[in-house]
């Protein structure tokens, strides 16, 4: 492995998608978990997601400074993609948290 960021870029954005599916999957079938954990669930998608991203331009970086000789190119990528679906499916969760949020608010 001779570009560790661009792994680890892959793992964070998975992550994040896995954490964001199973919050999904969780307010569907539990009762317990509400508006509370759903919104964190979501923040730590988003952080995730905002890993995953940082990390797949840092392995970039460093196979551009290298000119190629560190390798990884295609697997940054693949973290840089994982890492925008995830910032795209939290960033739509958190919105939909919100306007959620806001009617029970003002319908209760």
């Amino acid at each position: 492995m001779q570009n560790p960021k661009a792994v680890w870029s892959v793992f964070f954005g998975l992550l994040a998608l896995i954490v964001l599916v199973g919050i999904a999957v969780g307010a569907r079938y539990y009762e317990e978990v509400g508006l509370v954990e759903a919104a964190i669930g979501v923040g730590v998608g988003l952080l995730l997601s905002f890993v995953s991203l940082s990390l797949a331009r840092r392995a970039r970086f460093d196979y551009q400074r290298t000119l190629g000789r560190i390798g990884g190119s295609a697997i940054a990528a693949a973290g840089r993609l994982l890492g925008t679906a995830g910032l795209l499916v939290a960033v739509t969760a958190g919105l939909a948290i919100g306007v959620f949020a806001v009617l029970t608010i003002v319908l209760d």
